[in-house]
């Protein structure tokens, strides 16, 4: 069967009803525990936060009193973000464009499992660009091979925020690629869309890392500093310049 999805699928994907789920999934327990991981590989105080979503990372970077820049193509979610916070530095843009900007900071975090969006080469210029940027980065990666292929389920259906929503996946071994059709619905509205992600492995991915400028590369598999294996819920790398 041939799958129809577009490798730009999130440059539309990201409306109230998808994000305003997304809002309501994640616990501000949640938060505070990847900020508090997350801080404690920077001692600088200047941080880039791309994407940042509806801005939960941002905002409570900011609460803590650190310069926090946030930067997402959604603008449903910035304008959420800006609504939440007057302390962050948003922008309306898409990573790609990252380079063009010239943002300096000590830290770049790339939260949320928002990384692999791009295609593979974008993917790649999208990590050098970080590097660019800081000579710390910390990427949330929730498609790793290693921690999804395991035990990928066929179908996820969850409520939150107001909204239900249904989710079938859909692994390419060819293209090493996972696309999930979406459906959102509160009630009066649904949204059906196909979200894309590339599945690298934590080999891969450091690889990436290193090419684009980082020297060392940490993989943990939680909040907690455990290392990351095979059915980790999540892959967490620390990169440095």
């Amino acid at each position: 069967m041939t799958r129809s999805f577009t490798l730009t699928w999130y440059t539309s994907f990201f409306t109230d009803l998808a994000n305003g789920f997304w809002r309501g999934a994640v616990q501000p327990s949640q938060t505070r525990a990847e900020i508090d991981f997350v801080v404690g590989f920077s001692s600088g105080r200047r941080v880039l936060d791309a994407p940042c979503g509806s801005g939960r990372h941002s905002v409570e970077l900011a609460s803590r009193g650190y310069s926090v820049t946030g930067l997402d193509i959604s603008a449903e979610a910035i304008s959420h973000a800006r609504e939440s916070s007057a302390d962050v530095d948003w922008h309306l843009d898409d990573v790609r464009n990252l380079s063009s900007h010239g943002f300096s900071a000590d830290l770049a975090i790339c939260m949320g499992n928002s990384f692999g969006y791009l295609d593979h080469a974008e993917n790649q210029q999208f990590l050098t660009a970080l590097a660019a940027v800081a000579p710390v980065a910390v990427l949330d990666y929730g498609c790793a091979a290693e921690s999804l292929l395991p035990s990928l389920p066929g179908e996820i259906r969850m409520s939150a925020g107001g909204v239900d929503m249904v989710a079938a996946n859909s692994y390419d071994v060819s293209a090493g690629r996972l696309s999930i059709d979406f459906e959102f619905t509160d009630g009066e509205r649904t949204q059906r869309s196909t979200a894309v992600q590339h599945v690298y492995t934590a080999a891969e991915l450091s690889r990436m890392l290193r090419s684009a400028g980082y020297g060392s590369v940490e993989l943990f598999g939680d909040t907690y500093g455990s290392a990351f294996g095979i059915g980790s819920h999540r892959l967490l790398v620390v990169a440095r310049r």
